[in-house]
This record gives structure tokens, sequence and C-alpha cells, in this order.
């Protein structure tokens, strides 16, 4: 964290008064330090990620206890995806299992440090249940990822600390793999997988309407498809039929009758996450007259200040609309506000805003991803 030098960023009361928004974070990473970092914490909401089996209940607890403070997201990060099997009845045998979701194919020795896998429908019908109790729960983290390679231990990556320990974590993509690449197994979860746990996620947000915050590294085009083919069967109306939809209901609401349309299957909010991808497939996904849902582009510190001056022609390219801010870190407090502190600022600087000309443009945008509406505040 230090040598990015955000440890002194700091914002003016009156910018932090307006409303910031966290995108995207992981502070259930860190539960126990939670009570205490959101003390310490002057963003106003922060949309808290689960990525696993047992980050969901946690996620929950947290909107909870701080209703005010946190929008819960619940879903299945592709990093764990090969723990779940897909198939209606259990696999003959756990060894089964992840030949059939892994490759290369696994050592027996490899196989043996992993647990027995659980089943996607059951954590469906788990996701389900936590999208009725939480009304404006996101999906999220879910996504696919290409890149990632599990563990040699077999265990799931963690950025939990020690209770005794006040060391501040960095968290970014296959972090894993960049602090020591001797600790990573030459296995990664099979593409076709994943697409199916994440398919099956996307169709319950669709079905309730819910956004959701989308991971995807090496892997732009490959979600660009997969909501392509959602996508494929549902029309865009042009701005005649929207028109003629619109009257078309007035006069039906007149007359006490009841408007019927299409609805989608698919969510209709998606944030493509600390977005690493070239800014001309940003045209791709806000094609008004292909794209049937309103994507959202999100950008941290800890993934994207990497890329230097693609991020800023990033940034440049993503619409004022359209745009979100993040820190996707584990650990609510000091450091995390810093994070926001500094992505806001440098956001603003590339979009040439005043600060709080930018910080009232990315409050509406976070507003209308998480609730469909800038009214909802």
């Amino acid at each position: 964290m230090d040598e990015l030098g955000i440890q002194d960023w700091q914002l003016p009361d009156d910018i932090w008064d307006i409303g910031i928004y966290d995108a995207h974070c992981h502070p259930v990473d860190n539960y126990k330090k939670l009570p205490a970092g959101l003390k310490n914490l002057r963003t106003s909401k922060l949309t808290v990620m689960a990525t696993r089996l047992d980050d969901q209940h946690k996620v929950h607890e947290a909107a909870l206890q701080f209703p005010d403070r946190v929008v819960p997201s619940f879903g299945y990060h592709p990093w764990f995806t090969h723990l779940l099997y897909a198939s209606s009845t259990p696999p003959e045998s756990k060894s089964q299992h992840y030949r059939s979701v892994l490759f290369p194919e696994p050592t027996d020795k490899f196989l043996d440090l992993l647990p027995d896998p659980v089943s996607l429908h059951e954590f469906i019908k788990d996701l389900t249940i936590n999208f009725e109790r939480h009304p404006y729960a996101l999906l999220g983290e879910v996504g696919i990822d290409r890149s990632f390679r599990l563990p040699k231990s077999g265990k799931q990556v963690t950025y939990e600390l020690p209770d005794s320990d006040d060391e501040q974590p960095s968290r970014s993509e296959n972090e894993c793999c960049e602090q020591d690449k001797k600790r990573l197994s030459p296995y990664r979860v099979t593409l076709d997988h994943q697409k199916q746990v994440l398919l099956a996620q996307l169709a319950v947000a669709g079905k309730y309407d819910r956004s959701v915050s989308l991971h995807g590294v090496q892997a732009h085009g490959v979600l660009f498809e997969i909501f392509n083919e959602l996508w494929s069967d549902f029309h865009v109306p042009t701005k005649k039929e929207r028109k003629m939809n619109k009257d078309e209901k007035t006069q039906i609401a007149d007359t006490g009758g009841n408007a019927s349309s299409a609805t989608p299957s698919f969510p209709t909010r998606v944030c493509l996450h600390s977005y690493s991808g070239p800014p001309d497939q940003i045209t791709l996904w806000i094609n008004k007259r292909k794209v049937p849902a309103r994507i959202y582009f999100s950008f941290s510190v800890l993934i994207n200040q990497r890329y230097g001056e693609k991020f800023k022609k990033v940034v440049h390219a993503v619409p004022d609309d359209r745009l979100l801010v993040e820190t996707d870190f584990p650990l609510a407090g000091e450091k995390m506000q810093a994070l926001q502190a500094h992505i806001v600022s440098v956001v603003c600087e590339i979009k040439g805003w005043k600060l709080d000309e930018g910080v009232k443009i990315l409050k509406r945008n976070w507003n209308e991803f998480v609730y469909g509406e800038s009214s909802a505040l």
C-alpha cells in the first residue's frame, strides 16, 4: 500500500458530505474488524461483495447490522467455481468432478488436497433466498477469469488478517500469483464450467431485476459474447417504438387497463468492476441500438493505476453517466478511505471535473446502478 503513495490521500469535509459511494469492496474478508472500521470510514455506502460459500452469510449479517452503510451483494467468484458441481446429482467421486472442471488434468496428490464439491443448484437456492430478504441486493462478485491458477495448497485465496495483526492487506486480481508464482499450481478452471456457474447466477439476477458486479480477467471478449447471447432474443426498441409504447401505456392507464410489455430475462444493470479492457471495447458495451442494458465501468487504484496512460484513455472513453469508483479492498477503515479519496480525485482530474461536480455525478451513477433510478438517495 505505501509504495502506491495513497496513505495520505484525503478529501475536504464538504466533498465527503456530498456522499461518496464504493461500488465494489470486500470488508467481510475481515468481518470482525468491520464495526470498528466503519467508525473510521467516511464513505457513505459500501457495495459489499460475497465471493464463496462461507462469506454469503457474513454479507447478509453486515447488511442487517449496518443497513445505512452496507448494500449487500451475493454471488460466487470465478476463482472458486471448481468447488461447485453443476449436475443435478452428485458426481460419482470427488476426483471425477475435479478432473472434469480443471485443466490440465490434476494429479491424485493435488486432488487429495481439495474438499468435496457442493451443489450449484443448492447455492442458487441460497442466492434466491438472499435476494428475497434483501430487496436491493446485487449479484456479485461473479464473472470469468481465464488467468487465475489454483494455489498449490488447494486452499482458497483469502485476505483475512489475524486478529492481532495490524498490517494492511493489499488486494489485486490474481494477487497470490504476483506475490509468489511458486505457490501456484498449473491448474485452472475450464471456461465452460465458469460460464455454467455464471449463467445460472445471471438468470436469478435477471428474474429479480438485480444489478451485477462483474469480474473479468483475460476474458473481456468472452464476457461480451456471453451477454450478447443473453440479449439475442430481446429487441431493443427504436426511439419511435419507445414513443409509441409510452403513448400506448398512457392510453391504457387512462382507461384503467393494464399495460403489457416484454420483460427482460437478463440483468439490465451491469458493472464491469475495475475494468481493464481496451478503450474500443467500451463502445460495444454501450451501443444503445444493440445492448438492452445499462453497462457501467468501475475503477480502483489497486487494479487500474498500474495501466498508466491506458487507464486515462479508458476513463475518457467511458460516458460520464456510466462511470463508478471502487476500492476492491478487504478491510474497512482509514486505508479504504484513502483508496476511495485517491480514485475519486484521479477520475475527476482525468475527466476534467471539479471535485464537487464529479462527486455528484458519481453519486448519481451509483444510485442508478444499484437502485435503477437516480431518485433513490
